[in-house]
């Protein structure tokens, strides 16, 4: 069982690496955000345990614009963006908005511990897909992946690598998600 946990792990990293060496330096932490087409809009199931075993699916967020982060403990740009998502969380912390991150690969003790060295106080949800079924579903090709869903539940953007998702054009971008016409 370890054996195929490190198999899948360094089978990101490649995937990763891959990914992001098409980007250059300066595009590392880009704002640009692609959007979803409207035949792909509707995202897969997403059910999963948090941190403390309780089952959560988007559902759970229904009515919000929900950012879903795919990563994990090994990927430093992954790292980077945890508490720069929970400065967005309190930046928008009265409108309809969550962070859900989705640990890839990794089990809720390694998840755990790797968070309380982090010390970033976060508390939006942590979910984890130790199988990585759900990052398979997603379609995720790369960490870090981040889907932005509308409050109707439709997948409108997605980002591939590193983001900066408190730039003003990502937070207007996300308000203007919010209102009742988007």
């Amino acid at each position: 069982m370890r054996y195929r946990a490190l198999l899948m792990r360094a089978a990101i990293a490649l995937l990763a690496v891959a990914s992001l060496s098409r980007v250059s330096a300066a595009d590392s932490a880009s704002t640009a955000l692609t959007p979803v087409p409207s035949e792909h809009a509707s995202p897969p199931t997403l059910l999963l345990k948090n941190l403390n075993g309780d089952r959560q699916s988007l559902a759970d967020f229904s009515g919000k614009v929900l950012l879903v982060n795919f990563w994990a403990t090994w990927c430093p740009p992954c790292v980077k963006e945890l508490p720069l998502m929970q400065a967005l969380r309190r930046q928008l912390a009265d409108e309809p908005f969550e962070v859900i991150a989705v640990n890839v690969g990794e089990g809720p003790v390694d998840v755990r511990n790797f968070l309380n060295r982090l010390d970033a106080g976060l508390d939006y949800p942590i979910l984890l897909d130790e199988n990585m079924v759900t990052a398979k579903r997603w379609k995720v090709r790369a960490l870090p992946t981040t889907y932005i869903i509308d409050p109707k539940g439709r997948a409108r953007y997605l980002a591939m690598g590193e983001r900066d998702f408190g730039a003003p054009d990502v937070v207007a971008l996300l308000r203007s998600l919010a209102l009742p016409d988007s």
